[in-house]
């Protein structure tokens, strides 16, 4: 077991608890769009880099064999447990690094959702297991109304939301145009309000705040010194889905 393994085994059930503790519906909206869009339903598909299955379970009810790779067993775990509980798709779990695999992958549907490791020199290999479509999905964007207004306050730049880069989606854009091969572009987008405090929300500024210069943007931004005082937050965020034929 490698390092990375290592990590994501021990991280699983945080992980896994943070998923269903989200209030993002994108897995259900990604694979409504698909069906939208005919892409679904489907003999086969592989869900590749499946994690605790957040999109395999949207996927099965319209999936006859359905595979999931992750090389972690205990993210696989998770996914499994939740799949019983739907026994009419035939469902596959293989742990391992799904660049080092020792059998080529065939199905009708291959499906990359949130793989910050997938470079556009390895989107050959998927249209090689794909039989009919590659699936891309990936954040290409997040913000926080409260958090960008006390950052302009400060006169400081957000440090980049490392899960939601944009650029990933450009560069597979940029190889498929450079290959010829037509795709198809579509996002959603989900905005929300939650309730926060400024002292929960500082350190992500990632810059260190004195006690007086806080006190003074929590006036500034809700009216008392105490950046304990409850405020509303908005969030936004932007996952764009990719399709191509093979």
């Amino acid at each position: 077991m490698t390092e990375d393994q290592a990590f994501w085994n021990a991280f699983a059930p945080d992980y896994a608890a943070a998923e269903q503790a989200s209030r993002l519906p994108i897995a259900h909206d990604v694979i409504a769009w698909l069906r939208s869009t005919q892409l679904l339903p489907a003999h086969s598909a592989v869900d590749l880099a499946a994690g605790t299955g957040r999109y395999a379970v949207q996927m099965m009810p319209w999936v006859q064999e359905l595979t999931l790779i992750d090389w972690s067993s205990a993210m696989l775990a998770f996914a499994k447990e939740r799949m019983n509980q739907q026994a009419d798709t035939k469902a596959q779990f293989i742990v391992a690094d799904w660049r080092k695999l020792h059998k080529p992958l065939n199905a009708d549907m291959l499906f990359v959702s949130q793989l910050p490791t997938l470079k556009p020199q390895d989107l050959k290999m998927l249209m090689n297991w794909a039989n009919q479509t590659v699936v891309l999905n990936f954040q290409t964007a997040q913000s926080d109304a409260l958090l960008e207004q006390a950052a302009s306050l400060l006169g400081l730049q957000l440090p980049p939301v490392y899960q939601a880069n944009p650029a990933r989606m450009t560069s597979f854009k940029v190889w498929l145009t450079a290959q010829r091969i037509p795709f198809q572009s579509h996002s959603l987008t989900y905005e929300i309000e939650e309730q926060t405090t400024l002292s929960d929300l500082l350190p992500d500024l990632a810059t260190p705040i004195g006690l007086k210069t806080a006190a003074s943007l929590a006036k500034t931004i809700t009216g008392h010194e105490n950046t304990h005082v409850q405020v509303t937050d908005r969030l936004t965020y932007t996952y764009t889905q990719l399709v191509w034929h093979v």
